[in-house]
């Protein structure tokens, strides 16, 4: 009896934790947004169209503060309040290089790449000004987060082959079409922002859009589009990679960053306790696919867990 009081307590304490204490390090999300190659003046417009609807919808629905959202697009003099930098290739690795001296170890990164895309001999790519980012390029700087859970959308034609690519570890990869032979221009990206702009994407009307419900709400809204069109579907879209990461990321805005004053010792204990708050959020997820026995054994075995560590963290002076 005495062991299942202290269970419940812990578990008591752990809820608290949750709802109601401060955290000093919490998670949160880099966004960067990067616009290409238009070529035509409607897709110049509907590009810079779908990048402004994001950053909007990050900065202004969700939170997210100006230091966490990057915005890239080839012609930066038509929108200087939102957009940060020209969409080169150059600039595409200094942004995310410099997202990834930022992150903390447990924050969420989304890339959200928009334009024309091809593949051939040569790989997959998606078309900027001057060089072409290729996908084995960009997985190359995506190596700098080691950590961090990262999402990679590419709305772009010919994106399916970007997925083995930037395959690794803690990724998610979508794309708008199947394969690069998908080459005709996509409306992916319209319907992927729109389930952000929107409340239409939020099946479980928690508030929050993750990355699985987008990409659902996405593919089905595709669909509809050629269908009412009477046209035949010419784009197919992938989630790759990481199903349980997709069912757990969302935009986070900026909490708290680590205080100064707190020592090395907890600031290991702090991210470790974000490690299990992942894993929180990662059963919370998967609760429809678990059986109810297993779930409460699984969920209380990870609370008494977070509660313990919590309370090690305050022990060594951290709140």
């Amino acid at each position: 009896m005495k062991s299942i009081s202290c269970r419940l307590s812990a578990i008591g304490l752990a809820l608290f934790g949750l709802v109601a204490a401060p955290s000093i390090a919490g998670a949160q999300t880099q966004l960067l947004v990067v616009s290409g190659l238009a070529g035509e003046p409607r897709f110049e417009q509907e590009f810079g169209k779908w990048g402004t609807t994001l950053v909007d919808a990050a900065a202004k629905r969700f939170g997210l503060r100006p230091e966490q959202i990057v915005y890239l697009a080839d012609k930066p003099a038509s929108d200087a309040a939102r957009i940060d930098a020209r969409s080169t290739k150059a600039e595409v690795e200094k942004a995310i290089r410099a997202m990834a001296q930022r992150a903390g170890p447990s924050d969420r990164v989304l890339v959200v790449l928009i334009g024309h895309g091809a593949s051939d001999s040569e790989g997959a790519r998606i078309n900027l000004s001057g060089p072409d980012l290729r996908a084995e390029e960009l997985a190359s700087y995506l190596n700098a987060f080691t950590t961090q859970k990262v999402v990679v959308v590419n709305t772009a034609s010919a994106s399916g082959d970007f997925q083995q690519p930037l395959a690794g570890k803690n990724r998610t990869i979508i794309t708008a079409t199947k394969s690069g032979s998908e080459r005709n221009e996509t409306v992916f990206g319209r319907y992927f922002v729109q389930s952000f702009a929107g409340d239409v994407a939020d099946t479980d009307k928690d508030g929050r859009i993750t990355m699985l419900e987008a990409f659902h709400f996405t593919q089905r809204e595709v669909e509809r589009h050629y269908k009412d069109a009477n046209h035949l579907q010419t784009e197919h879209a992938v989630l790759a990679g990481d199903q349980e990461l997709a069912r757990g990321f969302y935009l986070v805005a900026a909490s708290s960053a680590p205080t100064t004053a707190a020592s090395a010792e907890v600031r290991a204990l702090i991210e470790q306790r974000q490690q299990i708050e992942a894993r929180v959020e990662a059963l919370r997820a998967r609760r429809a696919s678990v059986p109810a026995a297993e779930y409460a054994k699984q969920m209380e075995d990870l609370l008494v867990e977070l509660a313990l560590k919590t309370r090690e963290i305050r022990a060594k002076g951290g709140s």
